[in-house]
């Protein structure tokens, strides 16, 4: 069975989550790697966790928030250097079903077999706070096409780009492709890489129906236009806008893409500051995001 090097990113986790997550790996996988973004090292706190489950954990601990970009990075750097084939790349909050990381393997090896250039597969996500699937994304020209899963068909569904937790990347690609772009910082970092695989190399990205994962998407979920719009912080708004404007200029993304978040920013900047609780202070806050992505000021920006 080829290697698999789950790469689980932490930011002062909730405990009973995290042990789920663990729990749900521990049968599927021979070793875990563990980066840990929180400021203030979390590791003490769960080694009574990482004592339950026999496998074999690396541990990173950055004492800061680097951001989900570099510690996936790091991860893969270990994978690299230890010779692993491939990497799966996992939210804190996430937790795998039975046999997942064979059924993505399975489902990968199929796709090669037929001579397409597989960038990732990923599972179908079930939102737990909607209960709904999520979508693969095709950009259009002025809209974004989305492509219900059927999660009753055993046919993968082809994405422009997919959710980075349970994603399957092998070693190979990325080093062709390159690593998650660490000026994002936390935002839009699995879609501008699934789009550079994509658009610039001609890779695809993957949903597989049969391989069903649950995930927790957003802090909370508003209805406009009639669908649900994931809410955030104003902390992880800011990124939202700034990567987006960033990568309107990047040659990493498809045109229509790139349109599409030209039409989408001020949207942004309007819908996250009304439903602010602070909208004077968003307001001005996505106002300078804009302004930094225009001006590359990258990493973790205006909150250095």
């Amino acid at each position: 069975m080829n290697s698999v090097l789950p790469i689980i990113v932490l930011f002062n986790p909730e405990k009973e989550l995290l042990k789920r997550l663990l729990i749900s790996l521990k049968d599927q996988v021979k070793d875990i790697c563990i980066v840990d973004n929180s400021p203030i090292s979390v590791k003490n706190s769960i080694d009574d966790i990482l004592n339950i489950i026999p496998n074999k954990v690396k541990y990173f601990e950055l004492n800061e928030n680097k951001g989900i970009a570099t510690a996936q990075n790091i991860g893969i750097k270990y994978a690299k250097d230890n010779n692993y084939d491939h990497v799966l790349l996992l939210d804190q909050d996430s937790s795998l079903p039975d046999n997942m990381v064979k059924g993505l393997l399975t489902a990968e090896n199929e796709l090669l077999k037929k001579n397409i250039k597989v960038a990732t597969v990923g599972p179908a996500f079930i939102d737990e706070k909607t209960n709904e699937s999520v979508n693969a994304i095709r950009a259009k020209l002025f809209y974004v096409k989305r492509i219900p899963v059927d999660i009753n068909s055993i046919e993968p569904v082809g994405s422009d780009y997919i959710i980075a937790s349970g994603s399957l990347i092998r070693m190979y690609i990325l080093k062709e492709i390159g690593c998650m772009n660490d000026d994002l910082f936390i935002d839009w970092v699995d879609i501008e890489w699934g789009e550079r695989a994509n658009h610039i190399y001609g890779y695809k990205s993957f949903i597989i129906p049969t391989v069903i994962m649950r995930h927790s998407i957003g802090d909370e979920t508003s209805k406009a236009l009639g669908r649900s719009i994931n809410l955030h912080s104003d902390f992880r708004n800011y990124f939202i806008v700034r990567n987006a404007v960033y990568l309107m200029r990047s040659k990493s993304m498809s045109f229509n893409s790139k349109i599409l978040y030209l039409i989408k920013v001020p949207q942004y900047v309007i819908y996250y500051s009304l439903m602010s609780k602070r909208k004077i202070y968003s307001l001005g806050l996505l106002t300078k995001a804009i302004f930094d992505g225009v001006i590359s000021n990258m990493g973790k920006g205006h909150f250095k």
